[in-house]
């Protein structure tokens, strides 16, 4: 560790690939279902096409959602953060994550963590009791001591 608080090298976290294939697994399957509702619906103006057009829609802003959510999250020896997703990479500096929270169960180690930015929110699907991740959150409060800590 540096004087500053933290290692002097980039340092990476890579969510369990295991749970992040389940989770994409869920949502296929998720969509399959989606698909097949709308497949059963009589194509007709009126009520049957406004509710194919919310499951569309629905399931639409589902995958935008998801596709957001990182998978790898990086620290830079400056606090530079980079949160890698499929649909784009945040990158800020840890002085603008103002809190950091973890799933919501407590006894379910497995889930999302969600980091507060200045503008918006990103999320990171996670093991809250590995070590690694641990060890980034260290990282990440010596760069941004008052950021705030909760769940993790």
């Amino acid at each position: 560790m540096s004087e500053s608080g933290f290692s002097k090298e980039d340092y990476f976290y890579h969510s369990p690939i295991i749970f992040m294939g389940i989770f994409y697994l869920v949502l296929l399957v998720w969509t399959g279902i989606c698909l097949l509702l709308m497949g059963s619906i009589e194509f007709s103006f009126g009520w049957p096409l406004a509710r194919m057009i919310v499951i569309a829609f629905v399931m639409v802003y589902t995958w935008y959602f998801s596709l957001a959510i990182s998978y790898k999250i990086g620290i830079t020896e400056h606090g530079d953060i980079e949160l890698t997703s499929f649909r784009r990479v945040v990158r800020v500096n840890a002085e603008v994550i103002g809190m950091v929270e973890g799933p919501k169960w407590a006894i379910i180690p497995y889930g999302f963590v969600r980091f507060r930015l200045e503008r918006e929110k990103a999320y990171i699907f996670c093991c809250t009791t590995d070590a690694d991740f641990e060890q980034y959150m260290q990282i990440m409060k010596a760069a941004n001591p008052e950021m705030v800590l909760k769940g993790v």
